[in-house]
């Protein structure tokens, strides 16, 4: 993975390069045009020099010998020209050259006469009847007789010798020098440039760091985010925008939760306080007047609500307990099976006061699980209890254990009255109560199976229900092996 230092460190050394070779390119295109020009100014007159030494075309008829002898000397001054006699249509009359090493027989007279305008603009090309692929600079100059215009001497500046200097241009000292001095310009930018970028991008990269080890203290499992710093950046805001709008999602519905929490109470212990309060308003209006067994019946139904107010206030203090991750499980590993059957013992007086058989099917040999002994107890109490609080007289309450992959299967199964389908995803919900819920169920506090839930969530366990009326409900969660 490319940090944003080497990527833009390569993004710059790229465009160092490329400006390198554009620099480069536009310096050799300089330098030629720029020979051009000077050459064609400088040699600009040579063909005057050579159409006014003598008459080269006199009433149509060219003077061959005069022009070879003319061209020659031209060529002793300066060996890189080669002149031709033009027609008045550009047509080629004479060189001084080797006749199969002239390929073009016509040059076009728009240059040419572009060439004889007054302050034209330089380099004029035009083209090399010896090389008709490559336009050269040239001179040229009219040949007048008697005022009439019989043709063109036409010099070409860039012959074969100048071609064969020119090929080995690259090999010239000034070039190579030039090359060198751009290749040490880019080097030195370049160098210039990642110091810059490096001191750019530090505290770019230490912000990143910052977020990333806050993303990776705040989490349960780290993450790994690809991509340069700012990509990193993106992702972990990305996260943290998630996360917090989930935790305020969160927030709200934990408010919502608790101001129904606030209202289910504010119900349920209205009932038993004012069924309370009556008794004892009874008992001190008519204590005089009641017989014994009327005062020791009214105090018995007021204990019997001092005792279900008692168990709400203390499941209320356990699940806020449980809510504000007060209570962090004590792992430890312990027998299942014999957990079970201790519970099953204490719910086993209660099952035949009601009739109910109550029933283990558990495993032999080792049932070790890891978890915390006195919420898993917790756990077993409140799913008997309401098993049995739901379940009619001669049902049956069964508790089995299983094998399942890693661990155990723990699942609690009655005869009961069951739970209709549309309610089944609201009873793990605060004081809620089923529509066919029994009587003698106003003796609890409604919270046992929320508990039981908020105890398995911080077990990293899930509690699963499957219930049909009439016939029962079967409760299972699933705890690992102790290793």
């Amino acid at each position: 993975m490319k940090s944003l230092n080497q990527k833009l460190s390569l993004l710059l050394l790229s465009l160092f390069i490329i400006v390198g070779i554009l620099l480069g390119m536009i310096t050799r295109y300089s330098t030629v045009q720029y020979n051009l020009e000077i050459t064609q100014r400088l040699n600009g007159s040579i063909a005057m020099y050579v159409a006014n030494e003598e008459p080269l075309i006199i009433d149509g008829q060219f003077n061959e010998k005069a022009l070879k002898r003319l061209a020659q000397q031209a060529m002793i001054i300066n060996p890189t020209v080669e002149v031709y006699l033009l027609n008045s249509n550009g047509e080629v009359l004479s060189h001084n050259l080797p006749p199969q090493s002239v390929q073009l027989n016509k040059v076009p007279l728009g240059p040419i006469n572009q060439f004889l305008k007054q302050n034209s603009k330089r380099p004029i090309l035009n083209s090399d009847p010896r090389s008709p692929a490559n336009d050269k600079t040239f001179s040229v100059s009219k040949i007048i007789n008697n005022g009439i215009e019989e043709g063109y001497v036409y010099v070409i500046l860039g012959g074969k010798k100048y071609e064969e200097i020119t090929s080995n241009i690259s090999k010239n000292y000034i070039l190579q020098l030039t090359f060198y001095a751009i290749l040490a310009v880019i080097i030195m930018a370049f160098l210039i440039g990642s110091l810059m970028l490096t001191k750019l991008t530090r505290p770019l990269k230490t912000l990143r760091d910052k977020v990333v080890q806050f993303q990776k203290t705040s989490k349960e499992s780290d993450k790994n985010y690809d991509g340069d710093e700012i990509q990193q950046l993106n992702s972990a805001f990305t996260d943290m925008s998630n996360r917090i709008d989930n935790q305020l999602l969160q927030i709200k519905n934990a408010d919502q939760a608790r101001r129904d929490l606030i209202t289910n109470v504010s119900h349920d212990l209205r009932t038993p306080l004012s069924s309370m309060q009556g008794y004892l308003d009874t008992l001190l209006i008519k204590q005089e007047s009641m017989s014994k067994e009327s005062t020791q019946e009214y105090i018995s139904i007021a204990r019997k609500h001092c005792g279900r107010l008692g168990i709400m206030i203390n499941d209320l203090f356990e699940l806020s307990k449980l809510d504000s991750n007060i209570i962090k499980p004590n792992l430890d590993n312990f027998s299942m099976a014999e957990l079970i059957q201790d519970v099953s013992i204490e719910f086993s007086h209660l099952a035949e006061q009601k009739g109910l058989e109550l029933k283990m099917k558990l495993l032999e040999g080792n049932t070790n699980v890891r978890a915390d002994i006195g919420l898993m107890q917790r756990v077993l109490e409140n799913l008997i209890s309401n098993a049995i609080k739901h379940t009619s007289e001669n049902g049956e309450i069964i508790i089995k254990l299983e094998n399942s992959n890693d661990g155990f299967n723990i699942i609690i199964q009655d005869t009961g009255r069951g739970i209709s389908e549309h309610e089944l995803p609201n009873i793990f919900n605060r004081l809620y109560r089923a529509e066919n819920t029994s009587n003698e169920s106003s003796n609890s506090s409604g919270l046992g199976l929320a508990i039981v839930k908020k105890i398995l969530d911080i077990h990293h366990s899930t509690i699963k229900v499957t219930s049909q009326l009439n016939q029962g409900t079967q409760f299972s969660f699933y705890l690992p092996f102790a290793r």
